[in-house]
């Protein structure tokens, strides 16, 4: 890249370095492009899988459909949403659900706040109650997605990581 020359003008022994700056940082450029689009796509697959995983297999009794309703995920660089997981509603004994989709947007409104740059994936149970179910009560909300989602990331960006 950086080309030696001997003589450079009335000065002798100078080094100076002909290497074209623009064209390096466009192709950093394309490349750190390139690496977003790849963590984007990873993080919306492990995204889609985890609520896939909290909705079907989530133990606890949805008397309403709000709980299972608020479960949602984004993926956001540097504070843009840039995958959002459709919401859906399932109808409860008691409810059609309606109320948990709206909680699910408001907290991930809340959380992407929290993190303005970067690339990230947040997954979130929306209604207030989903810690005390999985805490106190022992059933089961997201804690299964979370741990799918830590073996996902290894396997789809541990060699990425360890490299960095």
């Amino acid at each position: 890249m950086a080309q030696k020359t001997q003589t450079h003008s009335k000065y002798k022994g100078v080094l100076v370095s002909k290497t074209n700056t623009k064209k390096i940082y466009a192709k950093l450029q394309m490349q750190r492009k390139k690496l977003i689009e790849f963590l984007v796509t990873q993080l919306s697959y492990i995204g889609e899988a985890c609520v896939k995983i909290a909705r079907d297999y989530g133990d606890y009794n949805d008397i309403t459909g709000n709980l299972r309703s608020s479960i949602s995920y984004i993926v956001m660089n540097d504070g843009e949403i840039v995958v959002h997981g459709q919401p859906k509603q399932y109808p409860g004994k008691t409810g059609g659900g309606a109320h948990g989709a709206a909680e699910g947007e408001s907290l991930l409104q809340r959380l992407k706040a929290k993190f303005p740059w970067g690339v990230v994936l947040i997954v979130c149970a929306g209604m207030e109650y989903a810690a005390f179910v999985e805490n106190v009560r022992g059933r089961r909300v997201l804690i299964d997605a979370e741990l799918e989602a830590e073996r996902l990331f290894k396997q789809l960006l541990g060699k990425i990581v360890k490299e960095a």
